[in-house]
């Protein structure tokens, strides 16, 4: 198993945890429902907004590649990790680790982490800043710290998806259509 297998198994099965653990610590711990996370049905303008976010996404991503391209550290890095997830195998890790990270990512990062850190400081500069910031940072063993770098604007819509509909279904299909695209799967 490469090196690459090792470690998206391991992150499979951290995402996992997130997945399962995360929702229970709600219900079970907190005695609360899972909407005071952003899990709720998913309206129509839910769906209008998420298709919107990925077409900024998308421009985005457009302009921050352009960007980076004039940069050859920064270029270099984010090579060397596509090529690291092009090289994955098997296929069905890569597509598993894919669903498990934005389902993982937008509970962890966003549902959870900006409920309850505004919830308990009453702060949204700071509901926004810690997940965020620590969102950025899980990706620099991939990425680089350049390539990490530039994924903080593109993660910034899916706070801004979140806070603008409360919908963690709608930030995770959001992340995974982008993640599909990215990856070419």
């Amino acid at each position: 198993m490469s090196w690459i297998a090792a470690w998206e198994s391991v992150g499979l099965a951290s995402k996992l945890v997130v997945i399962t653990a995360i929702p229970a610590i709600v219900v079970y711990w907190e005695r609360r429902s899972l909407t005071s996370i952003g899990i709720r049905g998913i309206s129509v303008a839910d769906i209008l907004a998420t298709f919107a976010i990925i077409l900024v996404c998308l421009q985005l991503d457009h302009q921050l590649l352009r960007i980076a391209s004039s940069m050859p550290v920064v270029m270099a890095e984010l090579k060397a990790g596509s090529v690291l997830y092009a090289s994955l195998r098997p296929k069905w890790l890569d597509v598993a680790g894919l669903i498990a990270n934005a389902v993982a990512e937008e509970i962890g990062y966003r549902g959870y982490a900006i409920e309850r850190i505004q919830e308990s400081t009453q702060s949204t500069t700071l509901a926004i800043a810690v997940p965020l910031a620590m969102n950025v940072v899980v990706h620099a063993p991939i990425w680089g710290i350049h390539g990490m770098l530039i994924k903080l604007p593109a993660l910034l819509p899916f706070v801004i998806l979140y806070f603008w509909r409360r919908s963690l279904l709608a930030c995770i299909l959001a992340h995974l259509m982008l993640d599909v695209v990215a990856f070419e799967l």
